[in-house]
C-alpha cells in the first residue's frame, strides 16, 4: 500500500473533495510530485488556479487539476509563474488540466482524473 503525502498541519483544505485527495496523495506516494523528495509536510496545489473564473470551471477539482507538493515548492511555483507554466505546474484558465503536460520528478506527463498518469 502506498505512503500517501501528509498535508501541512497549517493548510486550510478547500476545493478538491476528500476522495480526489486521496487519489492525488496515492500517486505522489509520500513525496512531492515537483521535487521528488520527501517531505514532513505536503501541500495540494491547483494547477489550474481557482481565483479569476477557475473554480466555476467543472475540471478545477478534478485530479488532473492537482499537484501534491512540499511546501518550498509550492512556493516556488506561486512565485515563479511564468517557470511554473513553462513546466505545466500552472495551466491557463481555459485551458483542460488533462490536455496540459507537467514536469514531474523528472519526466514529462499527463496527468488524469483517476490519479493516474499517461
Amino acid at each position: 500500500m502506498p505512503t500517501v503525502c501528509r498535508l501541512a498541519a497549517e493548510a486550510i483544505v478547500t476545493g478538491f473533495p476528500k476522495a480526489v485527495r486521496k487519489l492525488i496523495e496515492a500517486r505522489a506516494n509520500g513525496a512531492c510530485e515537483r521535487c521528488g523528495m520527501a517531505a514532513p509536510a505536503y501541500q495540494i496545489h491547483h494547477r489550474r488556479p481557482r481565483g479569476m473564473g477557475g473554480s466555476t470551471s467543472s475540471d478545477t477539482n478534478r485530479a488532473s487539476n492537482g499537484l501534491c507538493v512540499c511546501v518550498s515548492c509550492h512556493s516556488e511555483i506561486e512565485n515563479n509563474r511564468e517557470d511554473a507554466l513553462k513546466y505545466g505546474w500552472l495551466v491557463r484558465q481555459g485551458q483542460n488540466p488533462m490536455e496540459v503536460s507537467v514536469f514531474r520528478r523528472g519526466t514529462w506527463v499527463r496527468l488524469a482524473d483517476d490519479g493516474w498518469m499517461h
